[in-house]
């Protein structure tokens, strides 16, 4: 669970949304995939230093945001477990791999990019190399939902992923 406290509505929330003991542990992997999640929830240590009181801050349309990036990298881990299951671990992680290479390029090209647009970017790409696959065994697309949940995040040109 994370303590929240919103800056600007100045209350404090508890998040209970991580599928994750560790929620320390937790968000530094996230970061790892998602960098501006470190833009998004700033820590704030406690007096003591215990990383067991950790709290966190952001305003409410950063939190919304990150709640969305959250939300995506389930569904995320969720199709990437069926690809493992219809091919292998190996195979799903290569996906992820590509993808993650294919953001590298576009953040070189496209040095206008947000870190959330590229974020947006590494889930486009991974959605699109995972329909690639599951659609041979009749799954259907799940790009079109994606780009309809960030709607109004980004110009069409970066929900489409066209550079």
């Amino acid at each position: 669970m994370l303590n929240i406290y919103l800056t600007d509505t100045q209350t404090h929330i508890q998040y209970s949304g991580l599928s994750h003991e560790n929620p320390v542990k937790f968000l530094l992997n996230l970061k790892k995939i998602f960098p501006s999640t470190v833009d998004l929830l700033l820590p704030v240590l406690p007096d003591d230093n215990d990383l067991e009181n950790l709290t966190w801050e952001a305003n409410s349309k950063d939190f919304e945001i990150f709640k969305k990036l959250l939300e995506g990298w389930g569904v995320i881990e969720l199709r990437l477990s069926a690809i493992t299951t219809y091919k292998d671990k190996d195979f799903a992680n290569d996906l992820v791999k590509k993808a993650q290479t294919q953001r590298k390029r576009i953040a070189q090209k496209q040095t206008q990019l947000s870190l959330l647009a590229l974020d947006y970017v590494l889930m486009h790409e991974i959605h699109s190399l995972i329909d690639a696959e599951l659609v041979t065994i009749g799954e259907k697309f799940y790009l079109p939902t994606l780009r309809e949940q960030w709607k109004g995040q980004f110009s069409e040109q970066i929900l489409q992923g066209k550079f």
